[in-house]
Order: C-alpha cells, then structure tokens, then sequence
C-alpha cells in the first residue's frame, strides 16, 4: 500500500482530485482525508458576504443608560413597576429540631 499524495492546503487537493492528479485518499498539514467527503463539506459551506459587519461593542455605561430609559418608560406604562419593592427581612436562625428561633434571635 502507498503512502497518500501530500499536499500543503485543502482547497489544492481538492483541485488536484477534481483533475484527476491525486487519489481519494491525499496527506493535508499531516492529516489524511478523504477528498469526497472534503468536496461534500466544501459544497455545504458558504462564505459570509463581505457586507455583513461585525455587532459593535457596547460599552456598560451606554447599556445601563439604555436599561434605565426602558424602565423608566415601563414605569410609565406600568406604574406597578415603579414601586420599591420592601427589602426582606433579616434571616433568623431557627433550630433545626423544632424549627423555632433560637433563643436571643427573637426580634
């Protein structure tokens, strides 16, 4: 058995198989592929087109300024929303047996 064609890319095995150079079978940065299912992939690809540019990064004061706009015109339109919410209460301990605070953490 011989060793595989050795090429220095993919997209020029690919090629060299499409012409009839190389074998199915070809070495690519030493890995051994197969250049029919490399074809198959290849076909299933698409380039994203140069006009798609990237999200611009936000900065988190312009978000928080943002968030506070929404809640502040939420606030309008719901008023429920604008009302603090009352803080919880301080946990107390409670025994583990019984369930009852233990003694000193009664308000």
């Amino acid at each position: 058995m011989s060793a595989p064609q050795s090429f220095p890319d993919l997209p020029a095995a690919i090629e060299a198989f499409a012409a009839g150079r190389c074998k199915r079978w070809v070495r690519v940065a030493g890995h051994q592929i197969d250049l029919l299912q490399a074809q198959a992939e290849a076909s299933r690809v698409r380039e994203e087109p140069a006009a798609i540019k990237p999200a611009p990064l936000y900065d988190r004061a312009l978000v928080a300024k943002n968030i506070a706009a929404e809640l502040a015109r939420a606030s309008e339109v719901l008023p429920e929303l604008a009302v603090p919410e009352v803080p919880a209460a301080t946990p107390v301990e409670c025994c583990r047996a019984c369930g009852r605070p233990m003694i000193g953490a009664v308000p």
